[in-house]
C-alpha cells in the first residue's frame, strides 16, 4: 500500500479550473537569470542534448480519457506523453515520439509517464514510467525504451518487473509501506555503454545494460525519494534526494555512488526539495531544487512560490544559490557554459505552460544575495485546516515516490504535494522569492 499524505483539499493549491474562476493569472515572475525559449509543453521532466545539438525532452504529458483505480485513488490514463526535439537558437519544437503512456492522478493533479532520456552514439532512449498492468498499460511495462527513427519504440529493459522481483531492502523489511507497483524511475545517464536510473519509489541507483539485464547498484534506506543523477566518465556518481514531507532543508540532500562499489555518502543537504545534479563547465557540479519550503504553511501549503534555485555545489557541500525563481523546476542539463532547465515541470494547459528556461553564462554569475533567517513559529507537521474561500483541487508535483502517513482516504503520491495556494495567486505574486 503507498503511504497517504492527508492534507485538506481546499488548503491546497488550486487547479486550473479554479484559477480561471477566479481571473487569476498563475503565470511565474521569471528566474533572476535566463529566458524560457519554449513554451506549451506537457509537463517537461528530464532533458539532454542530442549528438546534432539539438535538445532532447521527455514530456510526461496529461494523461487520459481512461479511467483506473491504483490503490483506492483515481487515475485518467492515456497516450498524451512524448519525446519533443527543441532547436537551442530558436526553441522550435518537433516531435520525435508521442502517443506514449501517460498516467494522471486526479488527487494529486499531477501526470506521470516519460520521465528522462538518454543517448547511446546515435540511438536514443527514453525511459518510461507508471507502465504495466496496474497503470492501465499491460503491453507497456516500467521501463527504458528505444525509439527509433520513424517514432516507434521498442521495450530494451523492465524495470517494473525486476522491482517486482527484487524489491529493496526497506520495503522487503517492512520499514516502507509506500510500494508503486514497479517503482518510480525519474532520472537516467549514460556511462561506459550502460544506463544507470534513480528510482524515487524503490529508492535507488540501477545499472541498466542494453540487452536488458538489470542489477541494483546501491540503495538509500529511508525512502529519501531519490532524482536527479550526475556522471562523468569516471569517478563517483552523483544523486540528489528529495526528502518526505514537510520537506524541511536538511531532508533535500546530494549524495556521491562510488562506482562500482556502490558506496554511498551524503555529500550536502540545507536545502529543500533537491531535485537535480549536473556537471557544468569545467566539472564544477551543480544542483537544482523543485522549490522552497515553506517554512511556517503561510501560503496554505508546503513550498514558497516561484522558489526553485539553481546552485553550484563546492567541494566541501557548500551550496552557493546562483539563480532562483524557477517555477517547480525538472530537470538542468549544459551546453558548454549554458544551462538548459524543464520548468513548469508540474504543467497545466492554460495555467501552468511547461517550458525550457535557457540561462547563459552559468560560471560567471554572481551569488544570490542571502536573505536574513525569517523568525517563525515552530514548523507544522500537518497543512493547516482548510479556509472557506479556497476552491478545491491540489497541484501536486512529477510523482517520484511518497513518504507521510499510511492512514487516509486522500492520497498524495510524492514527490508529494509540491504545491503553490489560491491565496498566493490572489494576492498577485510579483517577485522573484529571495533565498532564506
Amino acid at each position: 500500500m503507498r503511504f497517504k499524505i492527508m492534507f485538506g483539499l481546499a488548503a491546497l493549491a488550486v487547479g486550473a479550473a479554479g484559477l480561471a474562476s477566479m481571473g487569476v493569472s498563475a503565470q511565474a515572475p521569471g528566474p533572476t537569470s535566463g529566458v524560457a525559449i519554449t513554451t506549451g509543453l506537457l509537463s517537461p521532466r528530464g532533458l539532454k542534448l542530442g549528438p546534432d545539438g539539438m535538445l532532447y525532452v521527455a514530456e510526461a504529458g496529461t494523461g487520459g480519457s481512461t479511467s483506473i483505480t491504483v490503490d483506492g485513488a483515481e487515475h485518467l490514463v492515456g497516450d498524451s506523453g512524448r519525446i519533443s526535439k527543441i532547436d537551442p537558437e530558436t526553441g522550435d519544437r518537433t516531435t520525435v515520439a508521442d502517443g506514449l503512456h501517460s498516467d494522471f492522478s486526479t488527487a494529486t493533479m499531477d501526470s506521470v509517464g516519460p520521465a528522462d532520456i538518454a543517448f547511446i552514439g546515435d540511438q536514443l532512449y527514453y525511459v518510461q514510467t507508471h507502465g504495466g498492468e496496474a497503470y492501465g498499460a499491460p503491453d507497456t511495462p516500467t521501463g527504458v525504451y528505444r525509439i527509433d527513427d520513424d517514432g516507434s519504440t521498442e521495450l530494451v529493459a523492465d524495470i517494473g518487473q525486476f522491482n517486482i522481483d527484487n524489491p529493496v531492502t526497506d520495503i522487503t523489511s517492512g520499514v516502507q509501506p509506500d510500494i508503486e507497483p514497479g517503482g518510480n524511475p525519474y532520472a537516467m545517464v549514460v556511462r561506459g555503454g550502460d544506463f544507470y536510473v534513480t528510482d524515487g519509489n524503490q529508492n535507488q541507483l540501477m545499472k541498466i545494460e542494453t540487452d536488458g539485464d538489470i542489477s541494483r547498484v546501491a540503495e538509500f534506506s529511508g525512502h529519501p525519494v531519490s532524482t536527479g543523477i550526475a556522471s562523468q566518465d569516471s569517478g563517483p556518481m552523483y544523486v540528489t534526494n528529495l526528502g518526505t514531507f514537510p520537506f524541511a532543508p536538511e531532508d533535500g540532500t546530494i549524495y556521491s555512488v562510488g562506482i562500482p562499489s556502490g558506496t554511498t555518502t551524503e555529500i550536502t543537504s540545507g536545502e529543500s526539495s533537491m531535485i537535480d545534479v549536473e556537471f557544468g563547465p569545467g566539472g564544477q557540479l551543480y544542483a537544482m531544487n523543485f522549490a522552497d519550503q515553506d517554512i511556517d504553511f503561510s501560503g496554505g501549503g508546503p513550498f514558497e512560490a516561484y522558489s526553485a534555485t539553481i546552485f553550484s555545489v563546492a567541494a566541501d557541500g557548500e551550496l552557493t544559490p546562483l539563480v532562483t525563481g524557477l517555477t517547480f523546476a525538472g530537470a538542468i542539463v549544459f551546453d558548454g557554459d549554458t544551462a538548459y532547465v524543464s520548468n513548469n515541470s508540474l504543467s497545466i494547459p492554460g495555467v501552468f505552460e511547461g517550458e525550457i528556461v535557457k540561462i547563459e553564462g552559468v560560471s560567471a554569475l554572481p551569488p544570490l544575495a542571502p536573505a536574513p533567517e525569517p523568525t517563525v513559529a515552530p514548523q507544522p507537521t500537518t497543512a493547516p485546516a482548510p479556509t472557506a474561500t479556497v476552491p478545491s483541487g491540489p497541484i501536486a508535483p512529477p510523482n517520484t515516490g511518497s513518504g507521510g502517513d499510511a492512514s487516509g482516504a486522500v492520497g498524495y503520491s510524492t514527490i508529494a504535494v509540491m504545491a503553490l495556494i489560491a491565496g498566493a495567486f490572489a494576492l498577485g505574486v510579483g517577485a522573484v522569492t529571495t533565498r532564506r
